[in-house]
C-alpha cells in the first residue's frame, strides 16, 4: 500500500480574490445606503417639526378653553407664547400655567411654519400638508 501525504502546508485565509470581491461587495452595499441616510435625517427634522406644532396647537387651545385673553395673539407669536406659558385671568383655572416648555431655537421655525392663528374663532391652527 501507498502512503498518501496530504498537503498541511497550505496556510488556512482568504485569498486576493476573496478579499476584493468583499470589498466591492461593502462598496456596493454603502454607495446605496449613504444617501438613505440623509433623507432619514431630513425625514426625522420634519416629523419633530410636526409634533412641536402639534404641542402648541394642543397646549394654546386646552389654554383658549381655559379662559387665556387672546387678543394680542398673532400667527407669528403662538410659538413664543407656547413657550413661555400662557396663564387665565379667571375661572377654575385662573393662575395656571399652560406651556409647551422650551424648544429648540433651530426647531422654532419650522413647527411655526405648520400653524396659524384664526382670529374669528380664536383657535390655533395645524396643518401638517401633505
Amino acid at each position: 500500500m501507498k502512503n498518501i501525504k496530504l498537503n498541511t502546508s497550505r496556510k488556512a485565509g482568504f485569498s486576493l480574490v476573496e478579499m476584493l470581491v468583499v470589498i466591492a461587495i461593502i462598496g456596493i452595499i454603502a454607495a446605496i445606503a449613504i444617501p438613505n441616510i440623509g433623507t432619514l435625517n431630513d425625514n426625522a427634522r420634519e416629523a419633530a417639526a410636526k409634533r412641536n406644532a402639534q404641542t402648541i396647537a394642543s397646549v394654546l387651545n386646552a389654554a383658549i378653553a381655559a379662559g387665556v385673553d387672546t387678543s394680542t395673539w398673532t400667527s407669528s407669536n403662538l410659538v413664543s407664547n407656547a413657550e413661555t406659558g400662557v396663564t387665565p385671568d379667571d375661572g377654575a383655572f385662573q393662575s395656571k400655567l399652560f406651556t409647551s416648555g422650551p424648544i429648540d431655537n433651530d426647531e422654532e421655525d419650522k413647527a411655526a411654519a405648520y400653524l396659524s392663528w384664526d382670529a374669528t374663532n380664536k383657535q390655533v391652527k395645524y396643518n401638517p400638508g401633505d
